[in-house]
């Protein structure tokens, strides 16, 4: 009977304590749960479970597993590549938080092989959740500065199915927009344009900072009314998968002809720099812009889509 009771008390106490720690009662170390969600984030990505690493991320800009590999393999962490990882910074606030990582990564050559080792910082955006601290915000290029307008609203998400149901607007409006925006191209096209349309259905929206270092455009350096003009346009991937059925296209004023608005560049291997080209003939003369450079891809068995800033091109 003793004993029975005193692991009954036993239970009731853990049970209370339990209680207050969910309740906020009892809270840990803000910068060590933090420092969970950075290397429980990072080392998924080594072990190349983006999945996983999802599950640390919050924010909107990528919604699927796939996206995030794209991110980190563009700017160069393979899976096993990151040897050690180190906070350098790290300011928080009562609901967010801004931390530097400095990463060793290897990088390896063709044969799979790891030739050298370089530096490669990740900055990244934290706010305290339901779920505990979650990244809401990863870049590669300069410390996160925080500001309480970029809260984000953050729920619990218990499964995959309430995932889906909690984007369902962000994936309807998404859904609208790839409808309209193919819609307007494939009028412009019929006006006058004629070449083969590009399929975006099921494309996943991306930022255009993930893909504007890859592809470039080069206007001709001379252009003039009623001549023809060139503008190059060129794709790098820098990663170790190949982008396949990648096109680019452009939506050209009626000041600016051009034969194929649609260019193909089918699949683009890792390490391989590739180009193709519009050919166009002013009919006026100064600045003109091609809107909505669009770009869509398939990557790692998922298929992508963004929109770039115009293009413009002087005439003479």
């Amino acid at each position: 009977m003793v004993f029975q009771m005193r692991y009954t008390s036993i239970a009731v106490i853990f049970i209370i304590f339990l209680f207050l720690y969910s309740s906020g009662c009892v809270g840990s170390d803000p910068a060590e749960a933090i420092n969970t969600t950075i290397n429980g984030l990072l080392n998924a990505i080594n072990e190349g479970n983006y999945a996983g690493a999802l599950t640390f991320y919050s924010g909107d800009d990528m919604p699927v597993p796939g996206s995030i590999e794209f991110m980190f393999e563009k700017n160069g962490f393979l899976e096993d590549s990151i040897k050690t990882i180190t906070i350098t910074d790290q300011q928080i606030t009562e609901n967010m938080a801004s931390v530097d990582v400095m990463c060793t990564v290897a990088e390896y050559n063709t044969m799979g092989k790891a030739v050298d080792e370089s530096q490669k910082p990740v900055y990244f955006r934290l706010q305290d959740s339901e779920i505990g601290w979650t990244v809401t915000k990863i870049s590669f290029v300069s410390t996160i500065v925080l500001s309480e307008d970029d809260l984000v609203v953050i729920e619990l998400q218990e499964t995959p199915i309430d995932l889906l149901t909690e984007n369902a607007p962000l994936i309807f409006l998404a859904a609208i927009l790839m409808f309209g925006s193919g819609f307007y191209l494939d009028k412009k096209e019929k006006a006058g344009k004629t070449g083969k349309s590009i399929d975006f259905t099921g494309a996943v929206p991306i930022q255009k900072e993930s893909i504007a270092q890859y592809i470039k455009f080069v206007p001709s350096q001379q252009s003039s009314v009623g001549n023809k003009a060139t503008i190059d346009v060129w794709v790098k991937n820098f990663t170790q998968q190949p982008y396949k059925n990648f096109a680019v296209k452009g939506a050209f004023p009626n000041t600016l002809e051009v034969k194929n608005v649609n260019l193909f560049f089918e699949t683009i291997a890792p390490g391989e720099t590739v180009k193709q080209t519009w050919t166009v003939k002013p009919k006026v003369g100064g600045w003109i812009s091609i809107t909505e450079p669009t770009v869509v891809f398939e990557y790692g068995g998922a298929k992508y889509m963004g929109v770039l800033d115009p293009v413009w091109i002087q005439v003479q």
